[in-house]
Parts: C-alpha cells; sequence; structure tokens
C-alpha cells in the first residue's frame, strides 16, 4: 500500500510511503516472517494478523525479490519498486509520486475508496502556495 503522510521534516512538507501487509486469520501464520526476513512485525488487527513492513529499503528489497515470481500482484509490485526507486527533490516530482501512490491503491481491490486523493492534496497545497 502507498501512504502519502505529511512529514514537516521533509522539505516539501510530505512524503509518499510503500508499506507492505500481508493479513492471515491465524498468527502461525506469519509469525514466522519476521524472523525468517529480519524484517516487519505482526500486529494484530480487528481479529486477523498483519505482517507489516514500513521501512523503505526493507520493502524495496522484499519487492524485488519476489517480482520474478508475482503474477496476481505484479503490477502493483512495479509500481511500488517504482515509487521506491523514484528522487523527490521538486513539488512535480512529489505529484508524480503521489498520482503514482493513487494509481496503487487503486488497483487495490480492498482499497477503492480510501487514500485516493494524494495527488489532490500535494495539489492543493502547491495552488494554495502560488
Amino acid at each position: 500500500m502507498a501512504l502519502l503522510e505529511r512529514h514537516p521534516q521533509k522539505r516539501l512538507g510530505f512524503r509518499v510511503r510503500i508499506a507492505i501487509k500481508v493479513t492471515q486469520h491465524h498468527v502461525r501464520d506469519v509469525a514466522w516472517i519476521p524472523e525468517e526476513t529480519g524484517m516487519g512485525r505482526v500486529r494484530e488487527n480487528q481479529g486477523c494478523y498483519d505482517w507489516l513492513v514500513r521501512d523503505q529499503r526493507d520493502a524495496l528489497w522484499l519487492l524485488q525479490s519476489i517480482a520474478p515470481y508475482a503474477r496476481t500482484k505484479a503490477r502493483q509490485v512495479l509500481l511500488a519498486s517504482q515509487i521506491l526507486e523514484r528522487t523527490v527533490r521538486t513539488y512535480d516530482d512529489l505529484r508524480a509520486v503521489a498520482q503514482m501512490a493513487d494509481t496503487l491503491s487503486a488497483l487495490n481491490v480492498r482499497s477503492r475508496g480510501k487514500r485516493q486523493h494524494s495527488a489532490a492534496m500535494i495539489q492543493e497545497l502547491i495552488s494554495r502556495n502560488d
């Protein structure tokens, strides 16, 4: 999933982050993953258990590692990798990455209708400051 976060320490005031989440009903199905990979953590979420990787370097490594094997989520893996590899120096860069984040959210069936205003938030901020 792609997240647009306000971040006052960033020069542009925002950052786009990628989080990788695997959800299972039983904790045993995800509990071994952080131990095996050395990445992420397991959290309980509404009766299910999520393995969540938020570290951006770990996320990029993981995406690059699974990319050759991804079939159903291949477009998401590619787009998330492109977001992580892109350097954001200007508002145009930030707007482009936010649009990519919106596209990534739209590809996730459960995210439809959620978090799809990233590019609009950036545009609104830029318009106010012009």
